[in-house]
């Protein structure tokens, strides 16, 4: 069954009618590139966890109206899993955005290091991210997109406000100069029942981390860890 996304802020007057709604690019790809039929049915997600199964009603080519059939809701009880990824050249970071969304990851933080890639248009990046992680939800059938921010100096990192939402953070920096600390061993601890917490994992560029970066995020309460 296909599956789209909607925006619910749209919605109040056909949902009414039991009605659903599609504009834009969903639409566009629903009746020309689809070629979708009334009567087709599809899955549609409001990005918070509303799962719709939908019948196709009416098909233009900048609008497609759905007649709802059922309704759920999942909710996600995972632990909170936070990705800081310094910025990769050319398209290796879109791959990265898109293998994250599928294994779970609840936010996607990119991160500006010393020898990192340097963004060009970021606003441009950041749309061509958020179409990734749509598409790679469709795919695994994830009703809720993985949170994509907007890319901060490695500095700014311990200090985003939006980290003090999860409270106590178990930080991991994979580090290949780090031997005495294995990943098992980390997640060994973890798995203890009643133990569990948000985790942040920083992932560092091609060329690695600066040793000055790796000391401030030591200080910054980051366990360096190899992964073997």
């Amino acid at each position: 069954m296909r599956r789209f996304f909607y925006t619910p802020d749209i919605q109040e007057e056909k949902e009414e009618q039991g009605q659903i709604l599609i504009t834009g690019t969903e639409a566009h790809h629903i009746c020309k590139v689809l070629r979708m039929q009334p009567g087709d049915k599809a899955e549609l997600f409001d990005s918070q966890g509303g799962i719709i199964t939908a019948q196709l009603a009416e098909s233009k080519p900048k609008q497609a109206v759905f007649i709802v059939l059922s309704r759920s809701i999942e909710v996600d009880t995972s632990t909170p899993l936070i990705l800081a990824q310094a910025v990769l050249k050319g398209k290796k970071m879109d791959l990265v955005v898109q293998k994250a969304t599928e294994l779970g990851v609840q936010r996607f933080q990119p991160v500006l290091t010393r020898y990192c890639e340097r963004l060009g248009g970021i606003g441009q990046q950041m749309q061509r991210w958020q179409r990734i992680i749509l598409e790679a939800c469709k795919q695994c059938r994830r009703p809720i997109p993985m949170e994509l921010a907007e890319p901060v100096p490695l500095g700014e990192l311990p200090h985003l406000p939006l980290l003090g939402e999860y409270g106590e953070i178990c930080k991991l920096m994979p580090w290949e100069k780090e031997g005495t600390r294995p990943f098992s061993a980390v997640m060994s601890a973890a798995a203890v029942p009643g133990n569990a917490q948000p985790v942040l994992v920083l992932i560092g560029p091609e060329g690695g981390f600066h040793p000055s970066e790796v000391r401030f995020a030591e200080e910054a309460g980051f366990s360096t860890i190899s992964l073997g």
